[in-house]
């Protein structure tokens, strides 16, 4: 099948290391400088994901802070919300509280003005009644010293029952 012929070898040594030597001295280098750049592209594109990557995740922290930061001021806001509708909540109730004392304190005061005056128009008709009762009494009975006492005596009543009120 195969035989080995010393010529043929010698000869595909020499064509081998012909091309050998040709692609060595041709080939190889710009070969290799494509490699080469092929790496430097490669580790800088690497390099640059890298920076990339930490920018990301410096941005990432800082929206995380941003994000943070306005949730604590939603917070507090919150907060000052309750404490404001607290205050007025409270400001609402006392504002009520004191209306409806001064309403009763009104109320109250009428009331007595109202029971004065019905008291005052009640003496008044009582004395006009005793004082015609009287006069009438005094007309067909009493001599005139008589009905001098019982006018004396009758406004001194008046008098006592107006000092009473």
């Amino acid at each position: 099948m195969f035989e080995a012929e010393p010529g043929l070898i010698i000869w595909t040594w020499l064509c081998f290391g012909a091309l050998l030597g040709l692609l060595a001295k041709f080939a190889y280098k710009p070969i290799v400088a494509i490699l080469d750049q092929r790496a430097n592209d490669i580790r800088e594109e690497l390099q640059a994901s890298d920076k990339t990557r930490k920018d990301a995740e410096d941005l990432l922290l800082k929206y995380q802070a941003k994000l943070d930061e306005g949730r604590a001021d939603v917070q507090k806001m919150i907060e000052e919300g309750r404490s404001v509708g607290e205050k007025l909540k409270r400001e609402i109730v006392e504002k009520a509280d004191a209306e409806s004392k001064a309403l009763v304190k009104k109320a109250q005061e009428e009331i007595e003005r109202e029971k004065k005056k019905a008291l005052m128009a009640l003496q008044e008709q009582v004395a006009e009644l005793s004082v015609q009762v009287a006069s009438k009494m005094i007309a067909e009975t009493l001599r005139p010293m008589d009905h001098e006492k019982l006018i004396a005596g009758a406004l001194a009543q008046v008098k006592e029952d107006y000092a009473k009120n």
